[in-house]
């Protein structure tokens, strides 16, 4: 059996034990050294390992696995280590990856057995598919995956499993400002713009076309009402958002979500033509509205997206991924004006907007000092 491990807490200026390996809930004892908490972390193995403490093992489904899990962050708040709206997007994230389907049973009703199968590569690629399947960003996908292997890290340390099967997974994501490829290529919409959508509805045409040429939220687009688009000035103006995981619209994202967008002229054609040809045109009525006038379900959007990108014979984007073209073409036109593009984007503050997306600057930078290289090369710098 490994150490125990022993950490400082900060906020309470005391050393602790983490001795959920031996059957505690949480961090054991209050000591004022290191070397005090080292000695009692020797005598808890000692008496585990002699059988004087006995680890529970009473949980053999993954349903019984997340209460202890919730109680368990739950603590956390009381004891000022985790902040309730940090649990809620721990319990959101966590919700996605427990309905997750494998071997035809979603992973909330497993049982552990599932995670002693000797083939772990079948199980880390279905929950990996099941994660990104979702059409929702690289971030919020590698966020998901961070959640869950949070939480079989906790079953782990509880004993309910020998081995979290996640430990190694990365998305691949990086931080770095400038060491990632653009998520997409202007190629790539131009491929799905004249190969994969000539052969959809006017209705399915228009939900992509609005989707590329505003940079809209899912749930902004599904929320989106006649009376938003201004059919005289081409602009559309973002007012709310459909909830997750509902029918409900409610407010934007942040408060800087309401916005105004200008649309370019061929989409706004396309509009005109769906407004004429629909059954719910007046201004309080949803734009892209199902057959009896409520939003369309996300699902369906991102079948949508998969069968066009199938069609024009390109690999399958994320929703966000549209959403991230959107941006690289407004820093295109706009070069670096920070506080505009968040504007556009309906960023909170361009702080974050310059970190979501300073990386395609930097890649332009670099791209123009290559052409700048290679034209000296060609004609002697003249």
């Amino acid at each position: 059996m490994k150490d125990l491990k022993v950490r400082y807490w900060e906020a309470r200026k005391h050393w602790v034990i983490d001795a959920r390996r031996v059957g505690y809930s949480h961090y054991y004892g209050n000591f004022s050294s290191k070397a005090a908490a080292l000695k009692e972390a020797e005598l808890l193995k000692a008496k585990f390992i002699t059988g004087a403490i006995a680890e529970k093992v009473d949980v053999e489904k993954v349903s019984q696995a997340v209460d202890k899990f919730y109680h368990y962050q739950t603590t956390r708040i009381d004891n000022k280590e985790l902040s309730v709206s940090f649990f809620k997007e721990i319990k959101k994230s966590l919700g996605y990856c427990l309905d997750i389907k494998i071997d035809g049973k979603k992973f909330l009703d497993q049982s552990f057995d599932i995670i002693k199968r000797e083939n772990k590569s079948e199980l880390v690629t279905a929950f990996v598919k099941g994660i990104t399947d979702e059409g929702k960003s690289k971030a919020t996908a590698e966020k998901r995956i961070k959640v869950l292997k949070m939480f079989l890290n906790y079953c782990d340390l509880k004993g309910w499993i020998t081995i979290n099967p996640l430990d190694k997974v990365s998305l691949g994501m990086s931080s770095e400002l400038g060491d990632r490829a653009p998520r997409i290529q202007p190629e790539t919409i131009q491929k799905i713009v004249s190969d994969g959508l000539p052969a959809e509805t006017l209705y399915d045409q228009c939900m992509v076309l609005t989707a590329l040429a505003s940079g809209m939220r899912q749930g902004e687009l599904r929320a989106l009402k006649w009376g938003n688009i201004d059919f005289n000035n081409d602009t559309i103006r973002i007012e709310g958002a459909v909830k997750h995981g509902t029918m409900i619209i409610g407010d934007t994202k942040t408060k800087r979500g309401r916005r105004e967008i200008p649309i370019d002229a061929s989409t706004m054609k396309k509009l005109k033509e769906l407004k004429i040809a629909s059954k719910f045109s007046a201004p309080g009525d949803i734009v892209f509205a199902s057959s009896n006038g409520t939003p369309k379900v996300q699902k369906i959007l991102i079948k949508l997206i998969k069968r066009v990108c199938e069609r024009a014979g390109v690999k399958p984007i994320l929703w966000g991924d549209m959403r991230h073209f959107y941006a690289s073409v407004q820093l295109s036109s706009l070069g670096e004006d920070w506080a505009e593009v968040a504007a556009l984007m309906g960023h909170s503050n361009s702080n974050f907007t310059y970190k979501q997306y300073g990386h395609f600057v930097k890649n332009e930078r670099k791209q123009a000092k290559a052409r700048q290289a290679a034209a000296s090369a060609m004609y002697g710098g003249n």
